[in-house]
């Protein structure tokens, strides 16, 4: 009897087990998300975000292209299938769509997902990139306007050449500007022009002949569809590689965008001259998108010691809350036996730097601060864990000594890519570079969709070394 017991004590205890093993790693929502969205399984990846309550940005942004993908597949089915396939994955999704006759070609889906994306930010940005690239030869004109300006009025430092790259793209397709939306490409190519990593470097051109052929394709045999002024501006679009010999003059056809008139067409190449942007113009415009850098900030004022941070997830130990110089923070300490376990934050869109302000309080052993982990939901890599003690600052062991301090102090860490594809980071103290060309603790790309989460370590058996972290600022 007594061996029964025993028995059903212990099938209870491995009951309890499992169901927790199951419940630690069974799959989030957000993994089998990015997981479906990596084998191209758009209509998935669509109906796992539309059922979530608080989807996250990246969830939003894989729906995003998820569907405009479902859209490209659709339109390459028969008239009669598009409808038939559009109204059942209407029917199940409850995204509405354009019809043909609404100013559409085919069935065309409402991007509920890129709405919902914060603007400015990287995730918004890209996911526009993807739609003006993927649907500029379908999306219905007055959306496809829509995003356009939204484009223009974006940061172009934000996605790098894959910016210009889009914009061209999207220029191919006319559209109707308004003056001020003219005004606003024409400063935003011009600026473009000047940048070395743009595929509009040294494109900006001026028309040098009267009344200047504008045509529909390379090649005189191409009709005419509109005559340009003398001096007007022009930005390159494509370049036909053949040469020819017109009026006596060798050279070849040239496809542009006269900001002017919204319309493009092809011109020949003798009957222009490069019109270089103003180099003061270009810089102080540069400045200004830099010094636009958004940031988000974590603090800890309203935290309440008796449950973990804000947005933190994991076994959390109790801890104190500390005031110092009017800010507040979290008291972490070093372990005994070097046993912790984490919390940790997702970090919601890609970053620049990261900074962080924080103080040692006791103790002459180094502390963790936290630990930044690189990847995807489900395969987490271990990247950098920063440690602090009273008179230095250490990133992967690698130690930088700042002299004898107790105060509040603003470091801040930066990711790159090195010449090998792989991570590098940079530690600075201040406005002074402490520590640079650090590598992970493994190996990662920081590529677009690399995804973050911070941790901070909490130990089982406390030392006397402790800090405080007051505040985590990422610079987008």
């Amino acid at each position: 009897m007594k061996r029964g017991f025993f028995l059903s004590l212990f099938g209870i205890a491995a009951l309890i087990l499992l169901i927790v093993l199951a419940w630690k790693f069974w799959p989030k929502p957000s993994d089998t998300i990015y997981e479906n969205f990596k084998k191209g399984k758009w209509e998935k990846v669509v109906r796992s975000v539309g059922t979530l309550s608080e989807p996250s940005p990246y969830d939003l942004f894989y729906a995003s292209q998820s569907l405009v993908s479902f859209n490209s597949e659709l339109k390459k089915l028969e008239p009669a299938e598009q409808n038939k396939e559009a109204t059942r994955f209407s029917n199940i999704t409850k995204i509405g769509f354009l019809s043909v006759g609404e100013g559409a070609g085919f069935p065309v889906f409402e991007d509920v997902f890129l709405t919902k994306l914060p603007r400015g930010g990287f995730l918004r940005e890209k996911a526009l990139a993807f739609r003006l690239e993927s649907a500029s030869d379908w999306e219905e004109e007055s959306n496809f306007l829509k995003y356009l300006k939204e484009f223009l009025k974006s940061d172009p430092l934000v996605l790098g050449a894959k910016y210009s790259v889009t914009l061209r793209k999207a220029l191919k397709r006319e559209i109707p500007l308004t003056e001020p939306d003219k005004k606003e490409a024409e400063e935003r190519l011009g600026f473009l022009s000047s940048q070395e990593d743009s595929v509009f470097f040294t494109g900006r051109l001026k028309n040098t002949g009267e009344n200047t052929n504008l045509r529909t394709g390379p090649g005189t045999e191409n009709p005419g569809r509109a005559r340009l002024k003398k001096n007007l501006t022009l930005y390159v679009l494509d370049r036909d590689p053949r040469s020819e010999t017109i009026g006596g003059k060798k050279g070849n056809w040239l496809q542009i965008y006269v900001p002017e008139l919204s319309v493009t067409g092809w011109i020949f190449s003798t009957f222009t001259a490069e019109d270089p942007y103003p180099q003061e113009k270009a810089e102080a415009m540069l400045a200004g998108f830099s010094q636009s850098e958004k940031s988000t900030a974590w603090d800890f004022a309203f935290w309440e010691p008796n449950q973990p941070p804000p947005g933190f997830h994991g076994e959390y130990l109790k801890t104190d809350k500390i005031a110092l110089d009017g800010d507040y923070g979290i008291v972490l300490y070093r372990s005994q036996n070097g046993k912790y376990t984490e919390i940790c934050r997702l970090v919601e869109e890609p970053f620049r730097s990261l900074e962080f302000v924080s103080a040692s309080l006791s103790g002459e052993e180094p502390v963790p601060i936290f630990r930044l982990y690189a990847g995807q939901p489900g395969s987490w890599k271990p990247g950098f864990q920063i440690d602090l003690e009273r008179d230095s600052i250490s990133i992967n062991r690698n130690r930088y000594v700042t002299g004898n301090s107790s105060g509040k102090r603003r470091f801040r860490i930066a990711i790159s890519s090195s010449n090998s594809g792989s991570a590098s980071a940079s530690l600075l103290l201040g406005e002074t570079v402490a520590l640079q060309g650090i590598r992970p603790e493994e190996d990662f790309s920081p590529e677009e969709e690399t995804r973050y989460k911070l941790c901070l370590l909490q130990p089982e058996k406390r030392s006397d070394s402790n800090l405080a972290a007051f505040r985590f600022e990422f610079h987008f």
